[in-house]
């Protein structure tokens, strides 16, 4: 999969490196320890969980590790296609390369999780609530872009960005124009 800019290539494996090595650190040093980041809400709080997915663990469905790996790597693919589909229709776009980083790096954690760590290590404790990673920090500014570009067009508010403002209601037809054709 060839990544249609270098820059973007690189920021990807420099906040999966950064993500990886903070795990392997917390997992040789750190594992069994827990102290306050920012009491009472916040607590570093190493543990693993075997149910690869938030969804998984908090409804208990049981799915599996390789239903898990399928579909990230299912959607890893076609994040993957829809960031070369949007480079193709629009060129090289600042924003959409920032959003594409930080999904497709959290995508890629993901599948380094279940892959090689049999689930996540997740070491932030929301005090009462859920912990998680830096993985799902990346996936959640993706969500921030994502829920700030659709607060502008409910606002009617006029976008500056002219890639931004060629994005019509067709896009998803003509996304599955563009995979159609290349298979």
């Amino acid at each position: 999969m060839k990544i249609q800019n270098k820059k973007t290539c690189i920021a990807v494996l420099i906040l999966v490196t950064i993500e990886q090595v903070i795990k392997i650190v917390i997992n040789n040093n750190f594992l069994h320890k827990k102290f306050p980041i920012l009491p009472p809400l916040l607590y570093f709080d190493p543990m693993f969980n075997r149910d690869y997915s938030w969804f998984n663990s908090m409804l208990q469905l049981g799915i599996g590790k390789w239903i898990h790996i399928s579909i990230v790597a299912i959607m890893s693919t076609l994040i993957y296609l829809f960031y070369k589909y949007l480079n193709k229709q629009f060129g090289t776009n600042k924003f959409i390369n920032i959003m594409y980083a930080f999904v497709f790096s959290g995508a890629m954690c993901s599948l380094i999780d279940k892959i090689f760590w049999n689930g996540s290590l997740d070491y932030i404790l929301v005090n009462g609530f859920f912990t998680f990673d830096l993985k799902d920090v990346y996936i959640n500014i993706f969500n921030v872009f994502i829920g700030l570009l659709i607060l502008s067009v409910l606002l009617n508010y006029p976008l500056k960005n002219k890639v931004l403002n060629q994005i019509d209601d067709n896009i998803v037809k003509d996304f599955t124009k563009y995979i159609l054709r290349k298979s």
